[in-house]
């Protein structure tokens, strides 16, 4: 029997994972197609862009997790009920609740990572993503080619040949932001990490004109920050960039202070929906009277109640971005369901 039980929560597991990273593309397919412009008008590599906007999927399979658990639970124990296998192994004294361990196992281990991604992974991923969106608009980041690796506001980088990972050949950099003082540099090799630019083997050519002076230096290395020479604004911190600690810490401007607090009562209560979503699955498709005729309208029943309930928990979640007394209701919503869904499970077949 426990070589059965092994044998569901593998089941569930291996449907859950595939249907997760299944469904993840394809939304980020959708999601990843917004910034096409990062791949058209900017020059960055395929590499590149696919390194961008796969931080996109933290989020998404944060939504779509809970979903595709209950649909893969669903799965499996329709199948079991589609076959006759429950009516045999009931015969066989495997009760219920042993039916129900391996869901728990699954929805623990599932509750388990999505609080990891709420708490760690997701704010990191969202901070890398912005920094890349940064150098990606100001052109911080070099084109993988040679040529013009980016000019702004009278500050130029060329180079006669690209030799891979950001090393170049021949670098040529004019830098006429100050109409009295214009410099210019020639270095055989130069890298770029970081965004700091590093020149070897090279000189500095400057011409003073307010004091009608001249100077030739020559170096082995000399370094640039670039970010300092384009001087560009980065936007503020979002709030999805912001670590579950920060998200509490009180902020000028009340209404900033009122979102950032509603996200972190949606990171604490978004998990449980999974939970309450495969308690649904089993309820419906497990404890429910079988009947072979009806049995796919389970499914549907089990869809319709998850979005209606997805939609609800989102619609309270947006509310208390600007009141948070919408934050209690969604606490509320998701304790009062899996307090139901629980009594429901036990009284039906005493578990």
């Amino acid at each position: 029997m426990q070589s059965l039980s092994s044998l569901i929560f593998f089941k569930i597991f291996r449907t859950t994972v595939y249907s997760t990273i299944s469904l993840t593309f394809c939304a980020w397919i959708v999601q990843s197609s917004r910034y096409l412009w990062a791949l058209n008008s900017n020059s960055i590599g395929l590499a590149n862009f696919l390194e961008f906007t796969s931080y996109l999927s933290i989020d998404i399979i944060a939504v779509i997790l809970p979903i595709a658990l209950a649909m893969s639970a669903a799965f499996v124990y329709q199948r079991f009920n589609e076959s006759n296998q429950l009516i045999a192994l009931q015969a066989a004294g495997f009760s219920p609740r042993r039916m129900l361990i391996p869901l728990v196992y699954t929805v623990t281990l599932a509750i388990g990572f999505l609080y990891m991604s709420n708490i760690y992974i997701s704010p990191n991923a969202w901070k890398k993503f912005r920094a890349l969106e940064f150098r990606i608009k100001n052109n911080i980041d070099s084109p993988e080619k040679s040529g013009v690796i980016f000019s702004r506001d009278g500050f130029s980088i060329y180079a006669q040949k690209y030799l891979g990972n950001f090393f170049y050949e021949n670098l040529f950099i004019i830098d006429t932001r100050n109409s009295n003082k214009i410099c210019s540099y020639f270095a055989e090799r130069g890298i770029i990490q970081n965004n700091i630019l590093t020149l070897t083997n090279g000189e500095r050519v400057e011409v003073d004109f307010s004091h009608h002076k001249n100077s030739i230096m020559r170096f082995q290395s000399y370094n640039y920050d670039l970010e300092d020479i384009l001087k560009t604004e980065k936007k503020p911190i979002q709030p999805n960039e912001r670590c579950i600690d920060e998200l509490l810490q009180e902020n000028k401007d009340e209404a900033t202070s009122t979102m950032l607090k509603a996200l972190f009562h949606q990171k604490i209560t978004s998990p449980l929906l999974t939970g309450i979503y495969a308690m649904l699955a089993f309820l419906l498709i497990l404890l429910a009277p079988y009947a072979r005729r009806h049995s796919h309208w389970r499914t549907t029943v089990l869809i319709a109640i998850i979005f209606i309930f997805q939609g609800s928990y989102f619609w309270l979640a947006n509310a208390a971005a600007k009141n948070l007394e919408f934050a209690k209701l969604n606490y509320v919503l998701v304790i009062s369901s899996m307090l139901i869904l629980i009594a429901l499970i036990i009284k039906k077949h005493k578990l």
